[in-house]
């Protein structure tokens, strides 16, 4: 396992350890003691890698945004409803550890995330806008950022009756692209 793989496994079992422990308890009754030995990995770690359960949070959540980043099909412009689909495939991937952040009122992460994978997108001009001006205001990201979270919380908790390519079509049928 390259150094890097191994990072990335230490920070996923990390993660799934305190979704684990979460479905079991509030957040502050978990010590770093009792995740370390979930996650199996040491106390030394966790201090050297991580300032807080959040931070866990955040970074795979990173993590996990550039992942959905590389499975973005390769064309030189992605349409919102695109970009909205495979937000929507990446949710229901994950549906069971977002919905435990949601109801652990760690649903900011989600919002965090999305906001910073949105911006790079713009910023290196991946998502078509051609048409389309707010796309690039001030304040769209995060405007975009909680409209979708927020539909793909009410989308999860439904048990999501819906393909996540109907949500892509609602979601640029909503703020008009395409």
């Amino acid at each position: 396992m390259t150094p890097k793989e191994l990072k990335n496994k230490k920070l996923l079992d990390s993660f799934n350890a305190l979704i684990a422990l979460l479905k079991e308890k509030k957040l502050a009754a978990i010590s770093v003691t009792e995740l370390c030995a979930t996650a199996q990995v040491s106390r030394t770690y966790y201090y050297h890698k991580f300032s807080s359960f959040a931070d866990i949070i955040s970074q795979y959540e990173i993590l996990s945004i550039i992942q959905y980043m590389r499975g973005l099909p390769n064309k030189i412009h992605l349409t919102v409803t695109t970009m909205i689909t495979h937000y929507f495939q990446l949710a229901a991937n994950a549906a069971d550890a977002q919905l435990v952040l949601i109801n652990n009122d760690k649903g900011s992460a989600l919002i965090n995330a999305f906001t910073t994978a949105y911006l790079y997108l713009l910023k290196n001009d991946i998502i078509l806008k051609s048409g389309y001006k707010r796309l690039g205001q001030k304040y769209w990201a995060e405007f975009m950022a909680g409209a979708v979270i927020n539909m793909s919380v009410r989308w999860l908790q439904e048990g999501m009756p819906e393909t996540p390519e109907y949500i892509g079509k609602l979601v640029a049928s909503f703020v008009q692209a395409k």
